[in-house]
């Protein structure tokens, strides 16, 4: 079928992010790995990191232990969030029609983070979850899309990541492609509340999804599924780092062409917002485009990748932060490669 359309636009109302603790550089974390796993595994992880790119990023786990809980916990994480971009919109609540998140690195499997916002946040309204990736926030946003339109009210969705607890700080743990997790990821929630489209300002169009996963292993998957809870081991992510490399940037190019053939120039868009893989992504996706890298947003370099919540933290962040002008446009560019989804939207400022 191609790439899907969502059939209605948004208004947004807010939107906000949330990272936990302090930042945590590479020297932070290539020390606690040296003293866990000796100073090979510290200097394999230290070409790896720079070759990637990302520089720091904000964790909730503590790396003073080989394994450990995560503090504060997606459900924290999620309250915060909210709470801000519910205290933005000047909503309460129980004005929302659907609260919806995204994850991968749910709270518990069941109840899905959702519910666990809902009773924190006394929330009565109906909600679900998604338990997706890096485009979780295209899946919610054709949902909400559909909600808004028809019940003409308010609809909440908030992505949140806390997988580097998901890592084993111990050499039977270490791979390549564990410590290529090591240094690249990172954890933080971003959320946003939006409504039925109103005015030309603030307003979400062209919501797009489509992926080409058919047949293809994926580059990027959470084990301790049913299949094989029963070994006994560590939950762990695995990255085919090969594969990601096959593919990734055919994601970014068919999200790129999806919009462009809505009638679009890439001259259109003040700042262009890809998937937050790796510290490099501003300069590697200009010179992609043969556009300038300040117009291409690079948060992964601070930040690391966020999966889920890459795209909502980046995005609350340049909408609040003054850069955008009256009428500016933003191309949002999602790629996931658990399956090879690519998903996104026009922002209109």
């Amino acid at each position: 079928m191609g790439v899907k359309f969502a059939k209605n636009e948004l208004s947004l109302l807010s939107s906000a992010f949330v990272l936990p603790n302090e930042r945590v550089s590479n020297e932070i974390l290539l020390t606690a790995l040296g003293e866990h796993c000796g100073a090979l595994a510290k200097r394999k992880a230290r070409a790896i990191a720079k070759r990637l790119g990302v520089e720091s990023r904000h964790l909730v786990r503590d790396l003073s232990q080989a394994r450990s809980q995560p503090s504060p916990t997606s459900i924290d994480l999620g309250v915060e969030v909210l709470n801000q971009v519910l205290t933005q919109a000047k909503l309460d609540i129980n004005e929302l029609e659907y609260l919806i998140s995204h994850t991968c690195t749910p709270h518990t499997q069941v109840p899905p983070n959702a519910a666990w916002l809902a009773d924190r946040l006394s929330f009565q309204g109906p909600y679900l979850e998604l338990r997706q990736a890096c485009t979780g926030f295209a899946n919610a946003l054709q949902i909400a899309s559909a909600f808004c339109a028809t019940d003409d009210a308010p609809v909440a969705i908030v992505g949140t990541e806390t997988g580097s607890v998901y890592f084993e700080i111990a050499k039977s743990f270490l791979t390549t492609e564990q410590l290529v997790n090591y240094v690249q990821m990172g954890d933080g929630a971003g959320a946003v509340i939006l409504g039925p489209a109103q005015g030309e300002e603030g307003r979400l169009t062209d919501i797009y999804l489509g992926q080409i996963g058919e047949g293809k292993e994926p580059g990027f998957y959470l084990d301790s599924g049913s299949m094989d809870v029963g070994k006994g081991e560590m939950t762990r992510f695995h990255h085919n780092t090969e594969a990601v490399r096959a593919n990734g940037s055919q994601l970014f190019e068919l999200g790129l062409q999806a919009v462009l053939s809505r009638g679009y120039q890439l001259d259109d868009f003040a700042y262009i917002l890809p998937h937050q893989a790796n510290g490099h992504i501003d300069i590697m996706l200009a010179e992609a485009l043969g556009v300038e890298p300040e117009r291409i947003i690079n948060d992964a370099k601070y930040f690391g990748n966020q999966g889920s919540a890459a795209i909502w933290v980046s995005f609350a962040k340049l909408v609040n932060n003054g850069r955008l002008s009256k009428g500016d446009k933003v191309l949002v560019l999602g790629a996931e490669a658990t399956k090879y989804l690519y998903g996104g939207f026009v922002y209109s400022h």
